[in-house]
């Protein structure tokens, strides 16, 4: 998979060295996650419940303005939504089904958006964007409440730490139009769930690499 990415990138590079800059650029980006363990008495049997499993589609949008250069700025928005759930496998049933104990997990939603810088060379791009305002509503995460003992208001980003990085390529199909290739690291804490801080000070932190491929319009 990274290989992959990889020669994408280089060949999105060879082609787009033609390509004059843009001075403003549109983009739009969409991820999909499935992720299942499960027990079987044999391959091909009956299923039964899933050890663990998890889905997230994701949707970013940027919009950004070349202020010099190589360099771009402008703001993106990006939101996430799946679910994960995990159990304890003891054992199968008359069926040979599979059965799952003491499940923990359940729905989320995270929103994130915030300036963005990037710095572009051919159609290879880095992008480093801040978490200006991060929210995630998160079922799997009653387990940590409010200074008030509430877990009732979302999740929110710390003001210090809450950064995404992008490393991609963009190829050129037609015209102004690109096929973009993005790698995202995102590193977040959470210290908040709504105004009041989390008990005892704490904070919860979360990291993820996660591939999105789109489009984007470049306009003169």
């Amino acid at each position: 998979m990274v290989r992959t990415i990889l020669g994408l990138m280089l060949l999105a590079g060879a082609a787009s060295a033609a390509e004059p800059p843009e001075t403003w650029r549109f983009d739009l980006g969409l991820t999909l996650s499935r992720f299942e363990q499960q027990v079987k008495a044999e391959i091909g049997g009956a299923r039964g419940e899933r050890l663990v499993e998890e889905s997230m589609v994701g949707l970013m949008a940027l919009a950004t303005w070349r202020a010099w250069g190589p360099l771009s700025v402008g703001w993106y928005g990006q939101i996430d939504a799946g679910g994960r759930r995990a159990g304890r496998f003891v054992g199968l049933d008359a069926d040979q089904k599979t059965i799952v104990e003491g499940e923990v997990g359940g729905d989320f939603t995270e929103i994130w958006t915030g300036p963005l810088v990037r710095a572009a060379w051919r159609g290879l791009f880095l992008e480093l964007g801040y978490g200006l305002v991060g929210w995630r509503d998160d079922d799997a995460r009653g387990d940590l409440r409010d200074a008030d003992g509430g877990a009732d208001a979302a999740l929110r980003t710390s003001p210090t730490v809450a950064w995404a990085v992008g490393l991609g390529a963009a190829l050129p199909v037609w015209e102004s139009l690109d096929v973009v290739l993005r790698l995202q690291y995102r590193v977040r804490y959470y210290d908040r769930r709504g105004d009041a801080d989390l008990a005892d000070s704490l904070v919860h932190g979360t990291q993820n690499f996660t591939p999105f491929f789109g489009a984007a319009w470049r306009l003169p």
